[in-house]
């Protein structure tokens, strides 16, 4: 049997297989919770190049650290990149270097996302279980699964994914500050110091907020364990940033105040534009997270809220204050909204009303089954080559792909959607089936396309064979190149890849190297001016942007 007979008849092998028969009860077990989380971070972590935009400027900062040894300072393709503080990239340098002799770098980095991300579920299980119950940890953790503005960048080299471990590690030590004076101390200074050095003084004023309010919110947090507790994570943060800023101080002076101004002009007063650009983003990136929230709060109305929850609307909104007061608003922003929301929604998540639940649950098993449905059908359509009109689509979207089989591949493949088969046929009738099925669904499609389409994906999101291309463009003495128009990612990718480094004529009228890069459309070329010879030329497939490389006469 050829290969591709092989990956076509493979597909109907769950009809052969027995299903456990056991009942999945709701809400599911903290081993089954384990095993979707697993299945979660880990397909889209390994085996791809960095792709546009944060995973590629992330990969090249990574680079910067463990190839040029800029370690104090996060470097981008050789200057200084002040949009973030350098904690998570030590810990995507240290887990690179670790796991280097089974991964490429780029693989290895990633799992800083996925270790930050499974600390961020652990923590919100256990502040779900803290202020409510085990129902509401476990929703809590399948909601933050669910949620798709995470979806994406959890499986990237982000910096944001440091700042929602630390505000998860803040909001548990909150949690359980009046129980476990030394843990939640601990836990707290942690989380203040990790938000600061991941993103600036900015991501402290959430959690900061949060816990200096909780006195006032109940007689729960108002006692002597809590101030101490309070107390001590407040000191271990300060001791530790204090010792940062120094350390910036003595190596680079008046660099530490330059990065604060820089924080504090991004920031402006919010405006009817920055509000609807958090609208537009919170809908979508906090599904389902908001809707049940939204739900919880008003379900509550009629009598006084609980601690846990007054404790959760502080947080939520401290995050939307900051989210509101950024002068952009994208998706990465509102990512530290979605972890009170999603607690605070998994409080809520078993006593949705049952046609809500149900809506939920039929919505996401359906959509899953849809999107699932297509991605396998791709994917037998490019292993086998036809039907022909489809398979040339498919070549069209990615011109010169060639499918590759993979046996692990189509194993998880197989894995995830018998694991989706046994769930939809065994799950006990629960209102919390909607989150449920919700998270499970999006787990499914997320690993098949992860898994069967990662190939084709990455043919087209990859920068190294246009890299590659490059390098072998540049004569080996020449040591300077300028370039114009060069977005961050790509100037990533090209000094991971390739290691070319360029002077940005953004930030000097001219710097006098042999060799000029532009980046544009395909029309562009006149505007380079005299005294520049054509020389190379490329693109990634079905990509817009051009890059083309001069030598000066």
């Amino acid at each position: 049997m050829s290969e591709k007979e092989a990956a076509s008849a493979a597909f109907f092998i769950g009809r052969r297989l027995r299903l456990p028969r056991a009942p999945v009860v709701l809400p599911i077990a903290p081993v089954l919770l384990v095993l979707v989380a697993a299945a979660y971070v880990l397909p889209g972590v390994l085996a791809h190049d960095p792709w546009k935009t944060e995973d590629a400027i992330g990969i090249g900062i990574v680079h910067q650290m463990l190839v040029h040894g800029q370690w104090l300072i996060p470097h981008l393709a050789g200057e200084p990149y002040f949009d973030d503080g350098p904690l998570y990239y030590w810990l995507a340098a240290l887990c690179a270097k670790i796991a280097s002799p089974i991964f490429a770098v780029h693989d290895g980095a990633r799992l800083a996302s996925a270790l930050a991300m499974g600390a961020a579920l652990a923590c919100v299980y256990h502040t779900g279980r803290e202020l409510y119950d085990r129902a509401a940890g476990t929703a809590a953790a399948l909601v933050l699964l669910g949620s798709l503005g995470l979806l994406v960048h959890a499986h990237e080299t982000l910096a944001e994914m440091g700042m929602l471990a630390a505000h998860a590690f803040a909001l548990l030590a909150i949690a359980i500050a009046p129980r476990h004076v030394g843990r939640a101390a601990l836990l707290l200074g942690v989380g203040l110091v990790s938000a600061l050095l991941s993103k600036g003084p900015a991501a402290v004023v959430a959690p900061a907020l949060a816990a200096l309010a909780a006195p006032a919110l109940s007689e729960r947090w108002r006692t002597r364990r809590y101030a101490l507790a309070l107390a001590g994570g407040v000191a271990l943060a300060a001791a530790v940033a204090l010792g940062w800023g120094f350390w910036v101080e003595s190596r680079y002076p008046g660099l530490a105040w330059a990065l604060l101004r820089l924080e504090v002009s991004d920031f402006a007063p919010p405006g009817w534009r920055s509000a609807s650009g958090c609208a537009e983003v919170l809908a979508w990136a906090a599904w389902p997270a908001w809707p049940i929230a939204a739900w919880a709060l008003w379900e509550r109305r009629r009598r006084a809220y609980e601690p846990g929850t007054r404790l959760l609307i502080v947080a939520a909104a401290a995050s939307l204050a900051v989210v509101l007061a950024h002068r952009d608003v994208r998706e990465v922003h509102a990512m530290q909204a979605i972890l009170p929301l999603a607690v605070l929604a998994g409080s809520s998540a078993g006593t949705l009303r049952r046609g809500a639940a149900n809506a939920l649950a039929w919505f996401g098993a359906l959509s899953a089954i849809l999107f699932g449905l297509v991605v396998w059908l791709g994917w037998l359509v490019m292993m086998s080559g036809h039907p022909e009109r489809i398979a040339r689509g498919y070549t069209r979207l990615e011109p010169g792909f060639v499918a590759q089989f993979s046996w692990i591949a189509l194993l998880v493949a197989l894995a995830l959607t018998l694991g989706w088969v046994w769930l939809l046929l065994r799950a006990e009738r629960s209102t919390l089936r909607g989150v449920t099925y919700w998270c499970c669904g999006l787990v499914l499609v997320w690993g098949l396309l992860m898994t069967l389409m990662l190939h084709w994906i990455d043919y087209g999101k990859s920068y190294r064979p246009v890299a590659l291309s490059m390098r072998k463009a540049i004569p080996e003495n020449v040591r300077c190149i300028e370039s114009r128009g060069l977005g961050e990612a790509q100037r990533a990718a090209f000094d991971y890849h390739a290691e070319v480094l360029t002077v940005r004529l953004e930030r000097r009228d001219t710097a006098g190297c042999p060799m000029l890069l532009v980046q544009g459309t395909p029309d562009v070329g006149e505007g380079v001016g005299p005294g520049w010879i054509f020389v190379w030329e490329g693109n990634r497939p079905r990509d817009h942007e051009r890059y083309r490389l001069y030598r000066r006469q």
